[in-house]
């Protein structure tokens, strides 16, 4: 019995994870990091966009193709060539054809198309903020099962001798069969906990092993130590840095520019367009000399009120489509990230007050507990109590480091380098 206390008085006077042989290979965040960088199928996708919206720039402005024209003129027959050299009219031409867009339609073309593309590049910005950010919180989630579970395991053992002791007191009539019963159930209750975590840990690897695209049955290996990160920035800080870097709002901020740009567009194509051509008219050189012709075409935008008018309208409509998402990409902007700093200092404070209060408050209550059991002051029922509660916040101590790290992390994909987290 005395031995068991003495383990209970170690196990009060330390909240930090004891060192233990772990049958799993320690993982760090950033190699973690790397990988989904270089696999995730999402992030490959948007890489592969930005690539074809960059290729789609130059055909905007581009020219429209050459026409190459070739024929036959016989006079007096239907057979070709029959009467070459012979008519005055019978003749094998050749000649090109150009059209050319009214000056500054192409420029505007490109410029839409370098809109769309710059958009791309923002939108995958945009992807891989939120996929690292992703693997970031699962990797904070694992941190927690693992801690969780190494604490379970290193209290498994001190019940279930604490079990063996009240059954042993129970025999010689120093203690009551409900503390048998007590510390039972607390023994059960332990194995639910190891069986939820254990279940937690194949949950959360499941989620990684989607992000960094892994099909084969890996295991992930244990978290490295995690320290609590310092954001030393106000939330109003922060909410200003976000409306000017986050991705999401720059990407949105293309697609205003790429509608005013389609607003100019439309109704440049009022104006009409020119073409130009060149035939070079073969007689045969015997007996007749060739002639040229040169020729031009205009387009008349005489629908204009059902066509020009209308595309006008159709690009304002759209302007202000993409102005009014903007302003709601801003809104969800200042949302996410409000939430996330709130949930970040949130964390901040409790894991302030396990520190400095909860934690030593519950190791002196739990030595308080074992003092006074030894003298027969209190039952066992008390003592199991005041194990738990230090169990417990033990547990909750972890949890809350997780959750304020994955807070940074989903701070992360609005505002980069406001801690230093290695994503």
């Amino acid at each position: 019995m005395r031995r068991v206390l003495s383990v209970l008085v170690l196990v009060g006077a330390s909240s930090a994870l004891s060192a233990q042989e772990s049958p799993f290979s320690e993982v760090l965040l950033p190699a973690l990091v790397r990988e989904a960088l270089e696999r995730n199928p999402q992030i490959q996708m948007a890489r592969r966009l930005v690539e074809a919206k960059r290729a789609r720039v130059p055909q905007a402005g581009a020219l429209p193709d050459p026409m190459l024209m070739y024929g036959v003129v016989n006079e007096a027959s239907p057979v070709p060539f029959e009467s070459l050299g012979q008519r005055d009219f019978s003749e094998v031409y050749v000649g090109i054809s150009q059209d050319i867009p009214f000056p500054g339609k192409r420029g505007l073309r490109e410029k839409v198309a370098r809109e769309e593309a710059s958009a791309a590049e923002w939108a995958y910005e945009a992807v891989r903020r939120l996929v690292v950010s992703k693997v970031a919180q699962g990797y904070f989630d694992l941190y927690a099962v693992h801690a969780g579970l190494s604490i379970v395991e290193r209290n498994f053992q001190l019940l279930d001798q604490l079990v063996k002791v009240a059954r042993a007191r129970y025999s010689v009539g120093q203690a009551t069969q409900q503390d048998v019963l007590d510390a039972e159930l607390e023994l059960s209750r332990l194995e639910e906990r190891r069986s939820l975590l254990v279940q937690r840990r194949s949950v959360v690897e499941a989620v990684l092993a989607r992000l960094l695209y892994r099909t084969d049955p890996v295991p992930f290996g244990r978290p490295g130590s995690v320290l609590k990160t310092a954001l030393e920035a106000s939330l109003e800080q922060v909410l200003t840095r976000a409306q000017e870097e986050s991705p999401l709002l720059r990407e949105q901020e293309r697609f205003v520019a790429q509608g005013e740009r389609r607003v100019d567009l439309a109704r440049k194509e009022r104006l009409p367009d020119l073409g130009f051509s060149f035939v070079y008219h073969n007689r045969d050189d015997h007996f007749f000399n060739p002639y040229y012709s040169y020729g031009g075409t205009l387009t008349l935008p005489i629908y204009a009120g059902r066509k020009q008018k209308k595309a006008i309208q159709e690009a304002a409509e759209n302007l202000g489509g993409a102005s009014s998402a903007l302003e709601a990409a801003r809104a969800q902007v200042r949302y996410e990230v409000t939430d996330a700093f709130l949930m970040a200092s949130t964390a901040d404070r409790l894991l302030r007050l396990y520190d400095e209060g909860i934690l030593k408050q519950a190791r002196l209550s739990l030595d308080s507990a074992i003092a006074q059991y030894q003298v027969g002051k209190v039952d066992f029922l008390t003592l199991v109590t005041n194990w738990r509660r230090l169990l417990d916040y033990d547990l909750t101590y972890h949890e809350q480091l997780a959750e304020h790290e994955k807070a940074l992390a989903r701070l992360s994909v609005h505002v980069s380098a406001v801690t230093g987290q290695p994503f």
